[in-house]
């Protein structure tokens, strides 16, 4: 990780929350990324999610800043998949085939917009 400097006063500071965050570091109005939609299963999911919570954690001391709505289908509800158990918020899709899910932009944008997440995850 980069070392605090003088043009870089920044590093390892915390922040109150996101929206600070974003304002403080010049980021543009109105643009802040508090829920995110995991938008695909297994282990890409819980690295992401493992990731942005450690991120939130050493940028806001609260690792839960940015929080998760996952989708599930009924096999990975059955297999209490991991990164089912970290999501916030869980959605139910159908099952079979990635068309009928993870792959379905039309079903990721109605539940992004359902749950009013500012950005979707949609994996590797």
């Amino acid at each position: 990780m980069p070392k605090a400097s003088a043009s870089n006063p920044n590093i390892h500071r915390r922040f109150h929350d996101v929206a600070t965050y974003v304002s403080e570091l010049g980021g543009p109005n109105g643009r802040v990324i508090e829920k995110v939609l995991i938008a695909n299963n297994g282990v890409g999911a819980v690295k992401a999610i493992r990731s942005i919570r450690r991120w939130a954690y050493e940028v806001f001391g609260d690792e839960r800043a940015i929080s998760f709505v996952v989708m599930a289908t009924p096999e990975d509800l059955k297999s209490n998949a991991e990164y089912i158990r970290m999501g916030d918020v869980i959605i139910d899709v159908p099952g079979g085939s990635n068309n009928h899910n993870y792959a379905n932009v039309t079903l990721i944008v109605e539940l992004a917009r359902l749950h009013g997440v500012q950005a979707v995850w949609a994996g590797w």
